[in-house]
């Protein structure tokens, strides 16, 4: 029985090459109780934040951040503080539609210069719920 949430941070700059490798290893685990936090940490190449975006939008476990670069430990933190619910997430995405990611902006303290969240529609049953979202 998987009762307990394994929370997995993945800090994401310029790995264009390693990264599908990377995503599908920790999806396709066997333990699949998990919630996976990538934080693009202003990747300039030219696919990182369009994979990470890619796997996001397919498993409902992913959230995306996507802030401004300022090395690894910043990165990590920002996984951190989601888990310690640090954040207020504000929905950008008013409408549920089949194949996007829904939007969100980090309301109020953003001391890393989050530009955006991301969740796949996947995780959210109607636009009731949707808009009743909140986290933590």
């Amino acid at each position: 029985m998987q009762t307990k949430t394994i929370g997995v941070v993945i800090p994401i700059y310029n790995v264009e090459k390693y990264l599908k490798e990377c995503l599908d290893s920790v999806i396709n685990q066997t333990y699949t109780n998990l919630e996976i936090i990538l934080v693009n940490d202003g990747s300039t190449d030219e696919n990182s934040l369009n994979i990470a975006k890619e796997y996001t939008l397919k498993d409902k476990r992913i959230t995306l951040f996507d802030k401004k670069n300022g090395g690894q430990s910043t990165a990590r933190n920002v996984g951190i503080e989601y888990f310690s619910g640090e954040y207020k997430l504000k929905n950008k995405t008013q409408t549920l539609k089949e194949n996007s990611l829904i939007e969100f902006n980090i309301e109020g303290n953003n001391p890393y210069e989050i530009y955006t969240v991301y969740k796949s529609y996947k995780a959210f049953n109607d636009e009731q719920d949707l808009t009743n979202f909140t986290y933590p």
